[in-house]
């Protein structure tokens, strides 16, 4: 079967269409085709690039973070409806897949960077080579997040069995489609392709949406991470935050105002965007939090009749990669390693002091390993919720037996309609039925 069938409904800029010699000898009149540095620069800066989520932000709806009593079993049709329900299929139509086609289509359009920066008719190898390593470390940002949806969660005993995604790196639309690596070889590919982008990375770039050195080294952490190899996860992590750049903002400088740009926040190591949209949090997850001190309340969250909602439309948050993410991977490693006296110090210390005002700041506390952990998870839950790791992270730990039953309640609070079990097949998704429509021979997942 052929590329095109695998994606073949995705929407991918003219750019990318004929930016190859394999799609047209010729270059077509009126056309622009990728060729020059400035060219490339563009395809780096392009909505495809910064927001490959698409428009239903999916990586928000199958976690405990959220709750929505609008939707329901009963009429439930939408793509939203079924991450919520951790139904089978995302789309339960043969329609352009969400999240699967938004994914790929940004990896199809940073591999037109891949196939040709190289070859550029302008610029200096240097400059080449860095285009040619940014777009590498933002196609393994955008499988990870396949891998997370459509892969089991990693497990060193089984990942040599289980499936991965298909790992594309070709423009030609009539190339074969590869196939299913084993989720092994798909973490293996990713790391290399990471770690060998990283020399020709700069420390600093033309703003947060770009790669960086420090960029890449948080991509190593969080794939160490989701695999449980906590020992490398605390070595990358070390290597981010060893940077001057590495900063926590002091919530309580911005008390009467509002906190900083996305695009503007010391606080962002690597930004990618999403469609700007208000959630409701759980119930679960707000009884986390110490709702009338807590700073992240003040400014994250807003009261309407239906519920406590996390962000606005005048806040754009990170669903990329945070300095506090990578503080909160290392407190949790060194945790797991059993020094949990120094997984609290940045627990509270860099984290909470910083979120809290100072006459209402309590530290948090732990007495054995154990208890540690325990202390850095729910740190980390208030900290990173709804910015977009939260469903890794619930695979992560489902796998180390650590995630409990999640409930989706009905509106009237107390009627459960459907519940992800710890251990359960719900937490992968299947292959798309467009997918599968074209790909007869595609192994599907256990459900």
């Amino acid at each position: 079967m052929k590329l095109s069938s695998l994606i073949y409904t995705i929407m991918i800029p003219a750019m990318f269409s004929v930016s190859c010699k394999k799609f047209l000898d010729v270059k077509p009149k009126g056309v622009i085709i990728a060729e020059t540095i400035n060219d490339y620069q563009g395809l780096l800066n392009s909505q495809f690039v910064l927001n490959s989520f698409g428009l239903n932000t999916p990586i928000i709806f199958p976690t405990d973070d959220i709750m929505d009593p609008t939707f329901n079993l009963q009429s439930q049709t939408s793509p939203k409806g079924n991450m919520y329900f951790w139904t089978a299929y995302i789309n339960n139509s043969s329609v352009r897949p969400d999240l699967w086609a938004d994914m790929y289509s940004s990896i199809a359009n940073l591999n037109v960077v891949t196939e040709g920066v190289l070859s550029a008719i302008d610029g200096t190898p240097l400059q080449k080579r860095q285009l040619y390593a940014e777009a590498m470390v933002a196609k393994v940002f955008n499988y990870v997040h396949l891998l997370s949806f459509f892969s089991p969660a990693y497990s060193k005993s089984t990942a040599g069995s289980d499936y991965g995604v298909p790992y594309i790196t070709s423009t030609d639309v009539s190339a074969t489609v590869p196939e299913r690596l084993s989720l092994q070889a798909c973490y293996d590919q990713l790391i290399k392709d990471v770690v060998n982008a990283i020399p020709d990375l700069p420390e600093e770039n033309l703003n947060n949406t770009r790669v960086t050195k420090s960029a890449a080294y948080g991509m190593l952490t969080r794939i160490y991470m989701s695999m449980g190899d906590y020992v490398n996860a605390s070595k990358y992590a070390d290597l981010v935050l060893g940077s001057d750049k590495a900063t926590i903002l002091n919530y309580n400088n911005y008390v009467g105002g509002k906190l900083p740009a996305t695009n503007s926040n010391a606080e962002e190591l690597w930004v990618k965007y999403c469609n700007n949209s208000s959630f409701r949090y759980s119930d679960e997850l707000l009884s986390q939090y110490d709702r009338a001190n807590d700073l992240r309340i003040t400014f994250l969250a807003t009261t309407k009749a239906d519920g406590i909602y996390y962000g606005s439309q005048t806040y754009n948050p990170n669903r990329g990669i945070t300095y506090a993410e990578i503080y909160l991977d290392k407190a949790e490693c060194l945790a797991r390693a059993g020094d949990f006296n120094g997984a609290l110090d940045i627990v509270n210390n860099t984290i909470r002091k910083n979120r809290f005002t100072p006459s209402k700041y309590t530290p948090l506390a732990a007495t054995n390993t154990e208890t540690g952990i325990k202390a850095v998870l729910e740190e980390r839950r208030r900290e990173l919720a709804f910015k977009g790791l939260r469903w890794i992270d619930m695979k992560r730990l489902d796998k180390d037996g650590r995630m409990p039953a999640v409930k989706r309640v009905a509106k009237d609070g107390t009627t459960v309609l459907a519940t992800l079990m710890p251990g359960s097949l719900a937490y992968t998704f299947q292959i798309p039925l467009m997918v599968q429509s074209f790909n007869a021979d595609m192994p599907l997942n256990k459900r």
